[in-house]
């Protein structure tokens, strides 16, 4: 189940749905499957997170927050979902809302990885405040980290030249793209070969930021 796991993060994202709505087994809302997280039962009764939206077997649909996921794990609704309309045991992990903000965010880092491979991206402060100046940068990525004066001189460039600004990860998540210990900035280049990858990165940074953000703890 682990490979399952690992093709469902590595897969790129399925393109918008123009199908029906899903409803989530928390909340009982309808929406789009690009604002909820699938899951499927795995063959031993795990529940698997599916954020490709590309797993073989029944999509069982959680709305894209974490008290939600948190909700249907404390009160069994993946084993009601499941049994309802499979009769399968299911028996989700304890840490799956935990498990699930991880992978997040690792999907969202995966591709600024490769724009990073593909020489889209850089970091450190003199280097992104360089591209931002220069109006090369699509995207500028900031760490948890980032505050106070650096912060706020980037924000007013960025202002000026509508830049926008995504928030993800802590400072070593992004230094480790980089092969350093720590990087608070981050610059994406704009042009054509840098497009697909801000798209990318600026939708898995606000997806996995809200999916963060809406939880009970």
């Amino acid at each position: 189940m682990a490979f399952a796991v690992a093709m469902s993060l590595e897969e790129p994202p399925a393109p918008p749905s123009t199908g029906p709505q899903r409803t989530c087994i928390a909340t009982g809302e309808t929406g789009a499957p690009e604002r909820m997280i699938r899951f499927v039962v795995g063959p031993e009764g795990d529940v698997v997170p599916d954020l490709a939206r590309r797993l073989p077997g029944r999509g069982l649909w959680v709305k894209a927050e974490r008290a939600a996921v948190e909700r249907a794990v404390a009160k069994n609704l993946f084993a009601r979902a499941a049994r309802n309309a499979t009769g399968a045991s299911v028996k989700p992990a304890v840490d799956l809302a935990e498990r699930v903000e991880r992978l997040l965010l690792e999907r969202a880092l995966a591709d600024l990885g490769r724009a990073r491979r593909a020489g889209r991206a850089i970091a450190g402060f003199v280097k992104v405040e360089q591209m931002v100046g220069q109006r090369r940068a699509g995207l500028l990525v900031v760490a948890d980290e980032a505050d106070g004066d650096g912060l706020g001189k980037l924000k007013a460039a960025s202002r000026e030249s509508g830049l926008p600004i995504a928030r993800l990860g802590d400072a070593a998540a992004l230094g480790g793209i980089f092969g350093r210990k720590q990087a608070v900035y981050v610059a994406v280049a704009r042009d054509d070969a840098g497009g697909a990858f801000i798209e990318r990165i600026e939708a898995g940074a606000a997806r996995w930021r809200g999916y963060r953000l809406n939880s009970d703890g």
